[in-house]
């Protein structure tokens, strides 16, 4: 009960800030357009009906929900971890009777909640997902969530930099630029020559181009389970990490502030 507390919690402060929120909203509804114009540009140049298997009504749905998807993996637990080191706050966070990481969990998710909403609604009305039997539902839920925990706990391991780092907000820029381009946010990994296509199944690809292609429909019931095989690959390796980084971390921590 307290973790989903915790969740309710960050869910009021996401939709507290309407402000924040709607800015957001609105400035990756400008880079859409953008990227959506100048797909369409190119399908109208190039004469072609179709690129990847992607046609150019199915393209821009397909910019629209990566965009969300960018929204709902979002890297904002890096900055927050960050803040109680430098802060020391992350001293009086161990003292608590709770797990720091189970807690940031439900954190994240009720922060990304309002864009799972839309992710799940898009997928359950407008997605063939559901209606190409349980098996392939099954199989596409199974994804959705072994995605979702796959990209947190890579974020929370990545996040363990701030015990050695001063400033981590150059990450926001880089993080950003390779969901750009590895996670299929300006472009489907699948134009990319074959010699690329071991780029799909990088982790910001299956959070991303993945899971897009999932409501789609452009994805086969193998490749749904290579994905899924994927992301709990990625998972594990996260969790390796974070046994062994957390640690030394714990023990390099000073507990004082900046």
């Amino acid at each position: 009960m307290k973790y989903w507390l915790t969740c309710q919690n960050a869910l009021m402060a996401t939709l507290a800030y309407r402000g924040n929120l709607v800015l957001n909203l609105l400035t990756t509804a400008v880079n859409v357009m953008v990227t959506i114009f100048m797909w369409l540009a190119v399908y109208n140049f190039s004469g072609r009906s179709d690129i990847a298997g992607i046609q150019p009504n199915q393209m821009v749905i397909y910019l629209i929900v990566v965009n969300v998807l960018a929204l709902i993996f979002s890297a904002e637990p890096i900055f927050k971890f960050s803040g109680l080191v430098r802060s020391g706050n992350l001293s009086v966070v161990l003292m608590r009777p709770i797990n720091y990481f189970i807690q940031s969990f439900w954190d994240y998710l009720g922060r990304g909640l309002p864009f799972l909403v839309i992710y799940g609604l898009a997928t359950g009305f407008i997605s063939p997902v559901f209606r190409r039997g349980l098996l392939y539902a099954l199989a596409s839920l199974l994804l959705m969530g072994l995605t979702y925990g796959m990209f947190f706990l890579m974020i929370t391991a990545i996040s363990l930099c701030s015990f050695w780092l001063v400033q981590v907000w150059p990450l926001r820029p880089v993080l950003s630029a390779l969901f750009l381009l590895l996670g299929g946010q300006a472009f489907p990994l699948q134009v990319l020559p074959p010699t690329f296509a071991w780029l799909i199944y990088n982790p910001f690809s299956l959070a991303g181009n993945q899971l897009t292609l999932l409501l789609l429909g452009k994805l086969s019931l193998n490749q749904i389970l290579l994905a899924g095989g994927w992301a709990l690959g990625w998972a594990v390796v996260a969790l390796g990490i974070l046994k062994i980084v957390w640690p030394r971390g714990i023990r390099s921590y000073e507990g004082v502030g900046s």
